[in-house]
């Protein structure tokens, strides 16, 4: 896997960002929540690949594996760098986006739709004119019905038809400042934020409307935030902003409403160095479950998953990976969570965290089940396979 260089690429830009705000989910509940999607490694070559989980069968099968793609100096296939897939809200079909470089100057995407449980044809697209491909991991995909967004410049954006292949390229000309994307939950919309300079004025959090790009501005944030380095959550209606950050080892939360801070509060991390991976708000709207990576006063690293109230009350937390090799902290991103339709269950797979050159162990490359509705959160554990070679890497 081209790790190293891909995972690079992803902190620079995080380090960019005036707001910082990534997401890297690697796993996708099916619209039933029967199956989940999550990366692992083809048997045979040892690829990084796209696979599914049966829950009610308990097994899993690998789904797609791309392939026929050479090296910048050999012709050994190359895997690819980061995938990420995920369900369409139809439930019967799944798009895959992922980055394999055919040569140094090609840093465009390409973009599979997989048709689940019929005979019909996977479609791909190249979308070339993508400048920074693998600023498109950070967030979930942008996905309104069956069209992607992808943002193409700082105040330019690309719709890509997933039925057709038509793309469709929209600028934001009286744009204050840089324009991301997000997607609403459930392939719902999509939202976006408009990061105004100076970095000193309001951030603009609104919704974007798919078929003419028009922009309704939903709430302003100010970017000078206590905790600086973080990750957001939000609802479907886009009503409410969660922003979770840590900054000199100390963590904070604070929650919009409707454009008005309604919460500002600190959160425990017990004197530990702690960085979230992902947020994602409850249903009934009165907390956020988040992932996290924690390196404490021994120097040892740990992955897990929290949930904090948007009260005052204590959060609860479960650790998933134990004593784990010290990766950069910026690693967090590559352990994030997605939970279940009906709230019940989250999933983290950390097939990314064993590819760097610091791997986890292989024991605890795994697919990561939390039963949310059970009063201790009971963990099941789906190991995934680590190839004994690891995928060639492009330079």
């Amino acid at each position: 896997m081209n790790g190293n260089k891909k995972r690079n690429t992803v902190l620079a830009f995080i380090g960019l960002l005036a707001l910082t705000i990534y997401i890297l989910a690697c796993t996708s509940f099916s619209p039933d929540d029967t199956k989940v999607l999550y990366p692992g490694f083809d048997a045979a070559s040892g690829t990084l690949g796209m696979a599914v989980y049966d829950r009610e069968a308990r097994a899993s099968e690998m789904l797609f594996v791309p392939v026929g793609y050479e090296g910048t100096e050999t012709n050994a296939t190359v895997a690819p760098g980061i995938l990420r897939a995920q369900w369409l809200a139809n439930g019967r079909d799944i798009v895959v986006v992922y980055t394999v470089p055919k040569s140094s100057n090609d840093d465009g995407l390409t973009v599979a739709v997989i048709p689940w449980g019929t005979r019909k044809p996977i479609k791909t697209f190249h979308v070339p004119g993508v400048n920074d491909a693998a600023e498109s991991f950070i967030v979930p995909l942008c996905v309104a019905g069956e069209r992607l967004f992808l943002r193409t410049a700082s105040k330019a954006v690309l719709r890509l038809d997933l039925r057709t292949g038509a793309l469709t390229s929209h600028d934001f000309k009286d744009a204050k400042g840089e324009l991301f994307l997000y997607p609403a939950p459930d392939g719902a919309g999509v939202f976006y934020f408009e990061h105004n300079e100076p970095s000193d004025q309001p951030a603009v959090f609104g919704r974007l409307n798919p078929d003419d790009f028009s922009q309704t501005p939903l709430m302003e944030i100010t970017n000078r935030m206590d905790y600086k380095t973080g990750v957001v959550a939000y609802d479907r209606e886009g009503k409410t902003l969660v922003y979770l950050g840590t900054k000199d080892e100390k963590a904070g939360l604070t929650v919009w409403r409707d454009g008005r801070q309604i919460v500002s509060r600190s959160v425990n991390t017990r004197g530990q160095n702690r960085v979230f991976g992902n947020a994602i708000l409850a249903s009934n709207g009165k907390s956020i479950l988040a992932t996290f990576q924690q390196t404490d006063s021994t120097n040892a690293m740990s992955y897990g998953l929290m949930e904090i109230p948007l009260s005052e009350a204590p959060p609860r937390e479960v650790t998933l990976i134990k004593e784990a090799p010290v990766q950069d902290d910026g690693c967090a991103c590559y352990f994030q969570a997605a939970v279940s339709h009906d709230g019940k269950t989250a999933a983290v797979a950390s097939t990314y965290l064993a590819v760097d050159d610091h791997p986890i162990q292989p024991a605890d490359c795994a697919l990561f089940f939390v039963d949310l509705s059970d009063p201790n959160w009971k963990v099941t554990k789906v190991p995934i396979p680590v190839p004994a070679q690891k995928p060639s890497k492009a330079k």
